[in-house]
């Protein structure tokens, strides 16, 4: 089973089907109610291409793919949607009544809307979210989501008591239904949280409520999901197929299309054959193969915009030798040319990066990286040689074979062409593998960790946690205390002004100190056939399935 980290990564600006790929934004229009566009018409069914999901609990479910179905068949306590600025913001959904905090942001009250109701007839209440929650953070459940409710995110009060592999409860004391009314839940928290951050660590498909059958049978529950939301499973899963028809007792909106077919794809060319030839109707994430014909084959059924809530970057280990001298690793941003890279192996659809946060993001889209990411050979050449050059005149960049070998081929070259250096790949055969390497401390001192971070949250915080010094996925081990500070106090801050800024400033520190950089911001890629309409993907990649329209029905 793949660790939190693993899913929290994609390598080299490739997103892969195991990490959680919360990017890509825009459609073929804004985002707005669909069933009041001329062409939304109801009924009939089409069809989405994914890759097999490692499961689709929703207490276990961290990925891409499962979250697609489960935004289909359940409905949570808040989405992401554009506010005035376009950036996405936390928005309550149809099943939030309230969201209110009974002091500064330790203790909280959800209260929830009447009416809402499982497809097995069980009702969804405060004591849904309750049980769901503690069966999550209860650490022998093995639930990969159970870090929502840890210190570095929520930390809720006695998560530390069932957690561990040795707990000495099953029930968080900060998670309380209210007396006499069980459709308001109780949150206490160890630290006190901005509304803004409560409400985004709790959002989309994380933490979804589920029915008491699904906690006490996770296993037969995966095949078979029973939901809360606009879109039911028609018949238990597949190696093939998800298929999902609509909830014909459902609370809230209902969706336009009568049903959805969730097809699994092995190999990407079939996947981009199928869809010219309207086979598949949509794949919110174009891959490779299709990226130099997607524009003239598709035309307005293609999207290429910028703003996805997902970056790559490079690392260089905190007590490396190699990249002691902070002019050594600016150096090597200045020597490659992403900009061609990203023209000539991506066709466009990534960008250089500037910050670590796209402008989507509230607060986001100010160049805080400056002179030290724009590329300029000579200047390059300059630095190193002013420190000295570099320590044993070599460097390794770790490549997944099959993903981002091209990139950091490209990268590999011009640093040994502009700065005079050897570069080598060290290749691994998958994801895993090359996390496994990552973790086990068996990187040389001159490995460039050739990573990406993908967001949970349209937040600047969300963008840049990973550089905190106690962030799991911290693999080069980086700590600044005022980073951690400035973080921190970002998360408390009632202001959201005040809260961008100080995140702002966290970020200006991690550039500042250049042990990580971000090198390339990725575009949304997504395409779809001349069968369906208001097709709408947010910057979290997630597609609002119940607004998309079927215009071609047989």
């Amino acid at each position: 089973m793949f660790t939190k980290a693993r899913k929290k990564f994609t390598i080299g600006g490739v997103a892969l089907a195991s990490a959680l790929l919360l990017g890509s934004c825009s459609s073929s229009g804004t985002d707005t109610d669909a069933s009041s566009s001329p062409s939304a018409v109801s009924g009939g069914t089409y069809s989405i291409a994914i890759e097999d999901p490692q499961t689709i609990v929703p207490t276990d479910c961290y990925e891409l793919y499962c979250q697609q179905v489960l935004s289909a068949t359940y409905t949570g306590l808040f989405t992401f949607e554009a506010g005035e600025s376009g950036a996405y913001e936390v928005t309550p959904s149809e099943l939030t009544n309230s969201v209110e905090t009974t002091d500064d942001g330790k203790n909280w009250e959800i209260t929830l809307n009447p009416g809402f109701t499982f497809t097995n007839d069980e009702k969804v209440t405060a004591s849904t979210f309750v049980d769901t929650w503690n069966y999550t953070a209860n650490g022998g459940n093995g639930q990969q989501l159970g870090f929502v409710f840890s210190p570095s995110y929520l930390n809720v009060v006695g998560y530390e008591d069932v957690s561990g592999p040795k707990t000495t409860g099953e029930t968080m004391s900060g998670l309380a239904v209210a007396k006499d009314d069980d459709l308001t839940i109780e949150v206490t928290l160890e630290k006190a949280l901005s509304p803004e951050i409560f409400q985004n660590f709790l959002a989309g498909p994380q933490i979804m409520p589920m029915p008491t059958v699904g906690l006490k049978d996770p296993k037969a529950f995966d095949k078979q999901l029973i939901g809360n939301g606009p879109y039911m499973m028609a018949e238990p899963r597949t190696g093939q197929e998800i298929k999902v028809v609509k909830n014909p007792d459902y609370a809230g909106t209902a969706g336009l299309a009568d049903g959805v077919d969730f097809r699994v794809y092995e190999n990407k060319q079939t996947m981009w054959a199928d869809l010219q030839g309207d086979n598949l109707d949509l794949i919110p994430d174009l891959p490779n193969n299709a990226l130099s014909s997607a524009s003239s084959v598709l035309g307005d059924r293609y999207v290429n915009d910028p703003g996805a809530l997902s970056y790559s970057f490079y690392g260089f280990a905190s007590d490396s030798k190699t990249f002691k001298e902070k002019d050594v690793r600016i150096a090597i941003s200045k020597a490659i040319n992403w900009s061609e890279i990203n023209e000539k192996i991506w066709f466009d659809t990534r960008s250089t990066a500037t910050s670590f946060a796209p402008d989507t993001i509230p607060g986001g889209g100010t160049d805080l990286c400056g002179d030290k990411c724009v590329f300029d050979a000579t200047a390059a050449k300059s630095l190193l040689d002013g420190a000295g050059g570099l320590p044993g005149g070599s460097v390794e960049i770790g490549v997944i074979a099959s993903d981002s070998k091209d990139t950091q081929t490209a990268a590999c070259n011009q640093l040994q062409t502009n700065l005079g250096i050897k570069c080598s790949l060290k290749t691994f055969s998958g994801f895993g593998e090359y996390l496994d390497f990552l973790s086990s401390g068996d990187a040389p001192d001159n490995f460039i960790y050739a990573l990406g971070w993908v967001a949970d949250h349209p937040t600047i915080q969300a963008m840049i946690t990973i550089f905190e010094s106690s962030n799991f996925a911290n693999d080069i081990q980086y700590s600044n205390a005022e980073v951690d500070r400035l973080i921190a106090e970002g998360n408390v801050a009632s202001d959201p002004t005040t809260q961008q800024q100080k995140w702002v400033e966290a970020e200006q520190l991690i550039l500042e100190d250049f042990y990580a950089y971000p090198y390339q911001m990725r575009n949304t890629v997504a395409g779809w056939s001349n069968r369906i309409d208001n097709v709408v993907v947010n910057p979290l990649g997630m597609i609002n399935i119940p607004k998309i329209s079927v215009t071609e029905q047989s």
